[in-house]
């Protein structure tokens, strides 16, 4: 039997910018956790860097070990509201509080109290995020309009993003802020705008769609996976992007403060001409993606982003037009890797269901989330624990910076490499999508 609350060629746009509003207070609490919170409990409560690395690397291993867990209990889970929104709905507000304690530590803690509130935060970041990304994915079985869906997603999540530089900002002028001041102006935005992106997403957006099938124990819908080899591949490729874009976003804060000579306020300024021109260029990234394929995009957009890291090399100390020039650069090819790979793991759904695999759609989107999740505990555990062999001391002002440099500039392009090979003759683009969506209706297994 078919569960079907929307069909798949009738999402308004209505409908569409109510599902995406969560988006943008979730990647700013994300961001603000990948960029600043190092600096923040290394630099700002006196911790050790080495430390603070491996604690979020531990958090975040945690962190990818949940997320199979709450996607197949969200994939079991049956009321009148559907499969997702009472996850979010009950999520939501332990995700408020655990962000409340992450951010604003009491003076004079030590790490175990980091351990225990990142724990407890990305705990309820999963209870919110896996069965929201899922939703998404069955709001429709068609090829093209998943890059639709995911487009105007993650524009929110890019909206977002220029949030969580802009926002400082506008409450901080005036002054030059520290990492502290950012983090608590950002804790209280995030606060208020959460619950007023949520209500208004649960109550207008549309259940989605999926096949009724058996359900299974994570042990055995896990095991059955093995059998979807395009989503094997698809996450194998995915794992070496995000470990590369992870080193990057551990390090990046340190590169321009310490290796480049700006101040935080300005690396919120370049995050915001990043983001705009993501923005912008994201029209012509969807065209592109729906011209040539999914896959096809996000090699020849998306994998650009890491060459382009290399330019930070050859910028001068201090000198804000070259780095404007990098940062626009990055925005023009970075919504790539945002979009496309969400909609090609929900294009792995249909193929599963062509090998009886269950239509778990949040298992799905759980491990492709644990792999990103697993990439971060790699990325930060490895960024800042290496920049720091190498000699780099973010408390030692005017010291050694060929650590953070090689780190943040360098080691992403060796990690993602892998990833081009995996990706090049990737099995499903359009054609065969339709093909297997043909062969699963005449089996009447799609409505």
């Amino acid at each position: 039997m078919t569960k079907n609350t929307q069909d798949s060629s009738s999402l308004t746009r209505a409908e569409l910018l109510s599902y995406s509003l969560p988006s943008a207070p979730t990647s700013m609490l994300m961001m603000m956790v990948i960029v600043y919170l190092a600096p923040f409990y290394a630099a700002e409560m006196g911790m050790e860097l080495a430390a603070v690395g491996g604690i979020f690397a531990l958090a975040r291993i945690w962190d990818a070990i949940s997320d199979p867990i709450v996607g197949n209990l969200s994939d079991k889970t049956r009321t009148v509201y559907g499969r997702r929104k009472p996850w979010i709905l009950l999520g939501t507000p332990a995700l408020m509080v655990s962000l409340y304690f992450l951010l604003q530590p009491p003076e004079g803690v030590g790490l175990s109290y980091l351990v225990v509130v990142a724990i407890a935060f990305y705990l309820s970041i999963t209870v919110v995020q896996i069965p929201y990304l899922s939703w998404g994915a069955e709001l429709s079985r068609d090829y093209q309009e998943r890059i639709r869906i995911n487009g105007y997603r993650e524009a929110f999540t890019m909206i977002g993003i220029l949030l969580v530089a802009s926002v400082p900002l506008f409450f901080l002028r005036g002054k030059n802020p520290t990492v502290a001041d950012i983090v608590e102006v950002f804790t209280y935005v995030v606060l208020i705008l959460l619950p007023l992106a949520v209500i208004p997403s649960l109550l207008f957006a549309p259940q989605g769609n999926f096949k009724e099938t058996p359900t299974l124990n994570l042990h055995k819908a896990v095991f059955a996976l093995r059998r979807n080899k395009p989503f094997l591949r698809l996450m194998l490729a995915s794992l070496f992007i995000w470990i590369g874009g992870h080193i990057y976003n551990a390090s990046s804060l340190f590169l321009m403060k310490d290796a480049l000579g700006f101040s935080p306020s300005m690396f919120l300024w370049f995050m915001v001409v990043q983001y705009i021109m993501a923005l912008l260029f994201m029209p012509l990234v969807l065209r592109i993606g729906a011209r040539i394929g999914k896959h096809r995009a996000l090699i020849w957009i998306g994998m650009a982003f890491f060459p382009v890291l290399w330019l930070y090399n050859f910028v001068e100390p201090a000198n804000v037009t070259q780095v404007v020039i990098v940062y626009a650069l990055k925005g023009m090819v970075t919504s790539a890797i945002w979009i496309m790979p969400p909609a090609m793991v929900a294009d792995t759904v249909e193929s599963g269901l062509l090998e009886d695999i269950g239509d778990d759609t949040a298992l799905y989107m759980s491990i492709y989330f644990f792999i990103q999740k697993l990439a971060a505990a790699v990325g930060v555990g490895l960024a800042l624990p290496l920049a720091a062999s190498l000699g780099f001391d973010p408390q030692a002002p005017g010291g050694d910076t060929f650590g953070i440099r090689f780190v943040a500039t360098m080691l992403p392009t060796f990690m993602a490499i892998p990833a081009v090979f995996l990706l090049f003759r990737y099995p499903i683009d359009e054609q065969r999508h339709r093909q297997i969506r043909e062969e699963l209706e005449a089996r009447g297994e799609l409505g």
